[in-house]
């Protein structure tokens, strides 16, 4: 099956918008809005699950519970593409380092691995045993770590969907998994709090870290891999030392639990929650730095790429973000048709 998703007017790119610098990210300022608007077949617009933004920093694959996987221009909101080869919701997508694949998944238990560059729909491993909730590449895209609705952690070669390892995790209906950033080492969280990482050549467990009181949804490494950020319901975002499992931090967010968790640029975590907004925190002096208020709903979702952040998740919108001038009264809101079509 051939899928076009990014034809030559998008040229595929290697490399990777180099980050900004601690002292451009704030203020932050909303460059616009873009709002989903259901099609023939809907009457809502579909709930964003999962935003994840091209290497290139120019598209993103925007994954919901309509079932479908839409590519989109992040200038202009514009779908390029719509996968529809899911058959229930969509909760996790992912873009290789390079950009050359991109894995999706969800609750039809399915990992689809779509080959970017040369447009080849693959399918990795067999059907997951639940609900997938959460995927992540490692750093030079040659694993994929799959969990969902169950104590299953399982590591795939997304090429040959050969099942490399598999782990079990501190307790099923685990919601969040990351690499560290030189992958040799996996983490997964969910529902019990608590965080378990595993060697990846080895397949060992390193450790457990018991970091929250309630279910984890959002882990993200720092940049220099020493540290780990978890988000939870507990409403806390809270930073341990990998090495020892020592808790460094405890940041309370207020009445928001954590829904996502995303390191968008070098010591710098952003935060989506249940209070419908978007927070920065700085990992060198652990406090809140920037509070980016705007959706009508829980924020479900964040990536980042260069100077541009995206988040997303129950109101239907997608809200991008520049993360290197100063704010912008009045910015313009896209409407975008969510159209049911695939070239």
């Amino acid at each position: 099956m051939i899928k076009q998703i990014i034809g030559t007017a998008a040229v595929i790119a290697t490399w990777i918008v180099p980050s900004i610098a601690l002292a451009q990210i704030s203020p932050v300022k909303l460059s616009h809005t873009i709002q989903l608007k259901p099609d023939a077949e809907r009457l809502h617009p579909p709930v964003v699950s999962q935003i994840e933004i091209h290497p290139t920093g120019k598209l993103m694959a925007v994954a919901g519970d309509d079932h479908f996987v839409r590519i989109m221009e992040i200038a202009t909101g514009r779908v390029i593409v719509t996968l529809k080869e899911h058959t229930d919701w969509v909760r996790a997508a992912q873009f290789s380092p390079n950009g050359k694949l991109l894995a999706t998944a969800g609750n039809d238990r399915q990992v689809l691995l779509w080959d970017v560059q040369e447009n080849i729909q693959l399918r990795s491993g067999s059907e997951f045993p639940s609900v997938i909730t959460a995927v992540d590449f490692n750093h030079d895209g040659t694993q994929l770590a799959v969990v969902g609705f169950d104590d299953s952690v399982v590591v795939y070669d997304p090429y040959s969907g050969k099942k490399i390892q598999q782990w079990n995790a501190a307790g099923n209906d685990l919601r969040a998994v990351s690499f560290s950033p030189d992958g040799k080492l996996v983490a997964a969280a969910g529902r019990t709090g608590i965080i378990r990482i595993w060697n990846t050549a080895s397949g060992s467990k390193v450790r457990d870290i018991r970091a929250h009181n309630e279910r984890i949804h959002g882990l993200a490494f720092s940049e220099d891999g020493v540290q780990i950020v978890s988000g939870s319901e507990d409403r806390k975002l809270n930073v341990h030392s990998v090495e020892t499992g020592q808790e460094i931090a405890s940041l309370p967010t207020g009445d928001a639990k954590v829904f996502s968790v995303s390191l968008v640029q070098p010591g710098i975590i952003a935060t989506g929650g249940s209070d419908n907004e978007v927070r920065l925190w700085s990992l060198d002096t652990y406090e809140e730095i920037d509070r980016l208020a705007g959706h009508d709903g829980t924020v479900a979702t964040l990536a980042a790429q260069g100077k541009t952040m995206v988040s997303s998740g129950f109101d239907t919108t997608i809200r991008v973000w520049d993360l290197g001038n100063s704010r912008q009264n009045s910015p313009p809101v896209l409407t975008v048709p969510v159209s049911r079509f695939s070239n």
